[in-house]
């Protein structure tokens, strides 16, 4: 299973305990997945899900809240680009006339009167989600309509696909009226996507409606995603800082070369320049003074060590602009030779 229909399985086992929240999770859902059929000159109810778990919930629910009775039936589907292979069960859910469709329409705020006549509504009908309760519930109730999200293991991303603008733009407005919570709308094809991108929005967006357990699970990936995050980031610091060392250490060898073979009249031989204990060094060194020759030693027997570890190397110690200041020196005399034989 998916994540986003763990998420799903999760919400569906919760029951809304007021009734307001009830008609406002109803409301949610069948602003996205229901449609209105004529049946014998009356209007009928036809709800759809891929979820039978979604599907058991909502006829509860529905049948709870407006004591009727509701038809459920399960029929196949082919999912868009299946290429004629069988999808999903599709689970309808069918509330016929006797079975107070009008009133489920009315009380929804799927249908209004308007200069004595009825009509279709678009966009949240807003005394439903006046309370804060209720707006959790409604978007518990469209998320389990139209909503889905991206394995957060993968990235960051959850969605609903709606098919009317003014419900698109009025749940952009409900996730925004959640403090430090914001969503966006886009077109996709015939349909627009209201959908939020940071991973923090969207565990904000799960407590939200409910869906506790996946928040948490989020949040543990979050906290793994940015551990591993920082250690890589430490890890490639600390690469470069010994890159940059080592760098600096051959610089700081080749100006002590400079100056024994000046010093010497000669070019040392490779084993003679990478043994310190050689003729080469003792002889081309011994002109420096003794706080220079004791650095010049010390970065010939360590390499691959900091101007801070040659530093904690001398007795006693030296801090780390003092071992620069040597260093320079060293720098000018070699740069000095260099110009001499110019």
């Amino acid at each position: 299973m998916s994540f986003s229909s763990d998420v799903k399985g999760e919400l569906a086992r919760l029951s809304p305990a007021k009734k307001c929240c009830m008609l406002a999770e109803i409301a949610g859902f069948l602003r996205a997945s229901g449609s209105v059929r004529i049946t014998g000159g009356s209007f009928a109810i036809v709800a759809t899900t891929e979820s039978a778990a979604v599907a058991r919930h909502f006829k509860v629910l529905i049948e709870t809240y407006f004591r009727n009775k509701v038809d459920l039936a399960i029929g196949g589907s082919l999912r868009p680009g299946s290429q004629g292979k069988k999808g999903r069960n599709t689970y309808y859910i069918n509330i016929s006339p006797d079975e107070k469709s009008m009133q489920i329409l009315r009380e929804t705020g799927m249908m209004l009167i308007r200069e004595g006549d009825d009509y279709f509504s678009d966009g949240i009908y807003q005394p439903i989600v006046k309370s804060k309760c209720c707006k959790r519930a409604y978007l518990r109730g469209m998320f389990l309509s139209c909503g889905t999200m991206s394995d957060p293991r993968k990235g960051y991303h959850l969605e609903f696909v709606l098919d009317k603008e003014q419900t698109a733009t009025d749940l952009r407005k409900l996730i925004g009226s959640f403090d430090d919570l914001s969503a966006s709308v886009a077109k996709r094809g015939e349909n627009y996507i209201v959908y939020v991108k940071k991973g923090a929005y969207i565990s904000d967006m799960l407590g939200i409606i409910g869906a506790d357990s996946a928040m948490l699970e989020l949040e543990s990936i979050r906290v793994n995603k940015s551990m591993h995050g920082e250690i890589m980031r430490i890890l490639n610091c600390d690469n470069a800082n010994v890159d940059r060392t080592l760098s600096a250490a051959e610089e700081q060898k080749s100006w002590l070369a400079e100056i024994a073979a000046a010093e010497t009249g000669r070019l040392p031989e490779t084993d003679e320049l990478n043994d310190p204990a050689s003729d080469f060094w003792a002889e081309g060194l011994r002109v420096l003074p003794p706080a220079l020759k004791e650095v010049a030693y010390l970065r010939l027997y360590k390499p691959e060590a900091s101007l801070t570890e040659i530093g904690e190397s001398l007795s006693p110690p030296v801090g780390k602009a003092a071992i620069s200041k040597r260093f320079a020196k060293l720098r000018a005399l070699a740069e000095g030779e260099q110009n001499g034989k110019e």
